[in-house]
């Protein structure tokens, strides 16, 4: 299935979609923020890198018509605490949100992840599948190469060029760097991009250079979710942005032919950053998958 949709603005959406308001729990000694609204079944929705849960600013809204929508911002991003020692890890966060879930009582919940954070609710799913619900894949990869080989972060990697770089940093940097994965870069409002920008301010600078020098994935990692994935026995969902210029639509695909019984939905009018780019059919996506998985169809047209 291909979607076509076009006109979102932040102009059109409620004010709540961009609200601030969030609290920040206390976890096995670390406070991590917490952005949450609605009632109902739990849906937890995780970033990637270098997001945080501002990614979801104008998702959470439209799922919270009909669900508990819950966005967490992952150890080291966003407003969450950003330790010297901690760790940023694939199997580190998904400890710490395995703890977190337990701590707010919630036993049953579907999964929502983008990037990075689609690692991390994957490693969660391999722990503890019965406590998931639903899946909900965006743009991602369980390639090895795309989260060691080049990217746009590679040079944090290097010892003083990556704190250079770090230290030289500024707004319109990052806008710049998000540019080729939004299908309309101009409509990241100076707003957003502050909202984007607010945890260089805070530290986040130190967590990317740790991240991208910490142990590396493995070819074991991706292959113990590879195979969890194709185990998953609830109902599973593919949204992706096909404009994506690093994480293509044939990964999506792929991923589709793994999952059994996968349902696989392509934006055509959106890139890497979907949550940005569509947010409100991206919403109501979810909402209707999680209500019936069976009126979204199993096949990309």
């Amino acid at each position: 299935m291909t979607v076509q949709t076009r006109g979102e603005t932040a102009t059109s959406l409620s004010g709540t979609a961009t609200s601030e308001e969030g609290t920040w729990v206390s976890v096995a000694g670390f406070r991590l923020f917490l952005r949450e609204a609605g009632s109902g079944h739990p849906i937890v929705l995780l970033h990637g890198i270098p997001t945080s849960s501002f990614l979801w600013r104008r998702v959470l809204p439209v799922v919270a018509r009909d669900y508990r929508g819950l966005a967490p911002d992952l150890l080291g991003f966003g407003r969450s605490d950003k330790p010297a020692g901690g760790d940023y890890t694939v199997a580190g966060q998904a400890d710490l949100l395995g703890r977190l879930l337990e701590q707010l009582g919630l036993e049953r919940y579907a999964l929502v992840g983008h990037d990075f954070g689609v690692l991390v609710a994957t490693e969660l799913l391999a722990r503890r599948p019965e406590q998931v619900t639903h899946l909900v894949i965006l743009n991602t990869s369980f390639r090895p190469e795309h989260w060691s080989g080049p990217s746009p972060l590679w040079l944090l990697r290097l010892p003083l060029l990556g704190e250079l770089v770090m230290v030289l940093a500024q707004p319109w940097m990052l806008r710049l760097a998000m540019r080729p994965f939004l299908a309309e870069p101009g409509r990241l409002a100076r707003a957003d991009l502050d909202g984007y920008w607010e945890p260089f301010e805070r530290s986040f600078r130190t967590t990317l250079l740790r991240l991208y020098r910490s142990a590396p994935m493995t070819a074991e990692d991706f292959r113990r979710w590879r195979e969890a994935l194709s185990r998953l026995a609830v109902p599973c969902l593919i949204a992706w942005g096909a404009r994506d210029p690093l994480f293509r639509a044939d990964e999506a695909r792929e991923l589709a032919s793994l999952i059994p019984d996968a349902r696989l939905v392509l934006f055509a009018h959106a890139s890497h950053f979907l949550p940005e780019d569509r947010p409100q059919a991206l919403g109501r996506l979810i909402s209707l998958f999680l209500e019936r998985p069976d009126a979204v169809p199993r096949q990309s047209s």
